[in-house]
């Protein structure tokens, strides 16, 4: 698949239908789409999720589909996503994650299995001197794009009454983490609120107080002062307590014990694919 544009086949795939029914419903002009100078069709992603919004088209896997494997080695996947994030290819970049959800791969395992370990070579290379800080900033902005490309194509399950809030913690500019648990949440059925990276534990806990989620996720890539953190997420577990809120934390912030038990929750993610496990816990979803 070259940049954003897919093929008949691609399109068939995402949407579950025949090829025969993508090409009359393009030439019905339900669905936009191109032609090659050789005269094939080809579908741009905006097109897709028009017509997904419109027509509530969305893809449908089955219990087999969804244990699939992706036709494609995960490794190779990786170091081609890394290329492209580090050239600020935001169409490759987009393509490469929707060529990856169209054979199978769960977002979960599409986040922690390529989207992850290609980030943490990136803060690898950063903290190396190889990359500088515009090197790291563009390749998260450009991951950042195309996981709003993914987005728009991706089936979101009809939101629920549960409500998550989530953000980073004060002092860590990390964003990405946050974005990609909110797709994961969406994709699940969950209303989200995101507060961004960097928020502060006070307003954390006035949001808890205003929105009343019944979930509050926290990431954490860095800890720039945890004394002080510590004290003040007292307040957040305070009004999460007396609201019946649940609180995951997330990122390598939290990831040592030692630390981890000065911020009590009541759950630690390791990974995307431990939150999806937690988060099922409350309600039967939707999602996949």
């Amino acid at each position: 698949m070259a940049g954003t544009a897919l093929t008949t086949k691609e399109v068939a795939r995402l949407l579950s239908v025949s090829e025969a029914t993508i090409k009359r419903w393009a030439d019905d002009g339900l669905i936009q789409s191109d032609k090659t100078v050789g005269g094939h069709r080809r579908f741009g992603l905006a097109g897709i999720a028009r017509f997904q919004r419109e027509r509530g088209a969305a893809p449908q896997r089955t219990a087999a589909q969804g244990a699939r494997k992706p036709a494609f080695k995960e490794k190779v996947s990786t170091t081609l996503l890394f290329q492209h994030l580090i050239a600020g290819h935001e169409d490759e970049t987009g393509a490469l994650l929707i060529n990856a959800y169209l054979h199978g791969t769960s977002l979960a395992s599409l986040f922690d299995r390529v989207v992850t370990p290609a980030m943490h070579q990136l803060g690898d290379l950063w903290y190396r001197g190889e990359l500088t800080i515009a090197d790291e900033h563009l390749a998260t902005q450009t991951a950042i794009a195309a996981l709003q490309k993914l987005r728009g194509v991706i089936q979101l399950a009809t939101p629920s009454e549960l409500k998550a809030l989530i953000c980073g913690v004060e002092g860590d500019l990390h964003e990405l983490p946050i974005h990609l648990s909110q797709v994961l949440l969406e994709n699940d059925g969950w209303d989200v609120i995101n507060l961004g990276p960097n928020t502060p534990f006070f307003a954390v806990a006035e949001a808890l107080t205003k929105h009343r989620p019944r979930l509050l996720c926290i990431s954490a890539k860095l800890m720039t002062d945890p004394d002080r953190l510590v004290r003040d997420y007292a307040e957040v577990h305070k009004a999460a307590s007396k609201l019946g809120s649940a609180i995951v934390l997330g990122g390598d912030g939290f990831a040592d014990s030692l630390l981890n038990q000065r911020f009590p929750s009541g759950f630690y993610a390791k990974n995307f694919e431990q939150l999806l496990s937690f988060t099922r816990s409350f309600a039967p979803t939707d999602g996949q």
